[in-house]
């Protein structure tokens, strides 16, 4: 007696499972095809499927497919047009990541969230329209993209940490009214930013800072001056992320300084105190800038 298939493979080697209802994956060193659509009848996605596969250009996911592992297409160069399940409603980890020709990506009304590392290093993204049922941006979402202008939905909750950082064509933000957290790192400050609204009563923005009202964090500066002096209400900086200061002067106490608060300030020489800083560490990546602190105060 034939024993019974283990899986099934289609013409482009893809594997299946034995009822073509999970898909396993594509092996990148034979994968060929350039537009490739999932079967019909799929409801789950095993992590990796596509990893790697250089000579996807697009990828079509039917609506039968309800989950997905993560990794989905990480580190397809070629890929430049995909669409998603309109029932996939919290997208694994990395589902795009580093698919540096991306352009047009198809997301659905229902979808809840923005995966973490869903579009990071995408950088031929310049355009992306999020659908108004999204809740919440996890990690570095939009990291590394070339997005100039995105509308935020209103029924936004949480952005997380590095979610616009190094996007370098990023021209202004707002934030929605019910957002009620924000992490840090959340933009890179550089020259053609213009700036940041906020509409969300749980933040304030003082001397082109966003301060979380709570615990009175900075978490986003976009000034353009050389010398920045941290607003006097500031008891936590959390993130400056800014390409254009040079030089931090702290004329007010606080209780900390995050360990990664000067990651990301490209020009930043020197900090300048003038008042005492209760806790302080240093990431590795701060080393150079004269005055940074090297353990706790």
């Amino acid at each position: 007696m034939a024993l019974p298939k283990k899986y099934n493979i289609d013409e482009w080697g893809v594997r299946y499972s034995s009822d073509w209802k999970t898909l396993i994956g594509a092996d990148h060193t034979t994968f060929q095809c350039e537009h490739y659509r999932i079967r019909e009848g799929v409801t789950h996605i095993e992590a990796n499927a596509f990893y790697h596969c250089q000579s996807l250009k697009s990828l079509w996911m039917p609506d039968s497919v309800t989950e997905e592992e993560g990794c989905l297409c990480e580190y397809c160069k070629n890929l430049e047009k995909a669409r998603i399940s309109m029932n996939i409603k919290y997208p694994d980890i990395a589902m795009f990541n580093s698919c540096t020709s991306l352009k047009e990506i198809e997301l659905h009304e229902g979808l809840k969230c923005i995966g973490e590392n869903m579009f990071s290093g995408c950088s031929s993204l310049q355009h992306i329209k999020i659908p108004s049922s999204v809740k919440y941006f996890m990690g570095d979402t939009f990291c590394y993209t070339a997005i100039e202008e995105i509308e935020l939905p209103e029924k936004l909750e949480k952005i997380g940490h590095d979610t616009f950082f190094g996007c370098d064509s990023l021209k202004r933000l707002v934030i929605p009214a019910k957002v009620a957290k924000i992490c840090p790192w959340l933009v890179q400050a550089h020259e053609n930013f213009e700036g940041l609204t906020c509409l969300s009563p749980h933040f304030r923005i003082e001397s082109d800072s966003l301060i979380s009202n709570n615990n009175n964090e900075l978490i986003a500066c976009w000034a353009r001056d050389k010398v920045y002096h941290i607003p006097a209400s500031v008891k936590i900086l959390g993130s400056i992320c800014n390409n254009m200061i040079e030089t931090i002067i702290v004329d007010s106490p606080l209780k900390k300084i995050g360990r990664d608060a000067f990651v990301g300030c490209k020009n930043l020489k020197r900090i300048i105190y003038h008042a005492p800083v209760k806790h302080a560490d240093i990431s590795y990546q701060c080393e150079h800038i004269e005055g940074a602190p090297t353990k706790k105060w």
